[in-house]
């Protein structure tokens, strides 16, 4: 089941991960994405919400494709048309 709290936790996991690949610091997407320190690690640890707008900055600070960084349910519903 799909719910706030899960959907921010994978969020945030799939943002490390980026972080990660591209062996830059929460310090430096902080700096780099005008995000406050203190948000940014909320946001990674799942205590606050990341909204599409944050995904996007983040994703273009870290030179990767935003859709890498949306919960799998958005991407899973991505390809469906509507009926």
């Amino acid at each position: 089941m799909v719910n706030q709290e899960s959907t921010t936790k994978q969020v945030a996991n799939k943002i490390a991960a980026a972080l990660e690949a591209a062996k830059r610091s929460v310090k430096w997407l902080s700096d780099q994405s005008g995000t406050p320190y203190v948000t940014l690690r909320r946001q990674l640890s799942g205590k606050a919400s990341i909204s599409i707008g944050q995904i996007a900055v983040y994703a273009d600070c870290l030179r990767v494709e935003p859709m890498t960084m949306l919960p799998d349910s958005f991407i899973a519903l991505a390809g469906k048309e509507e009926a």
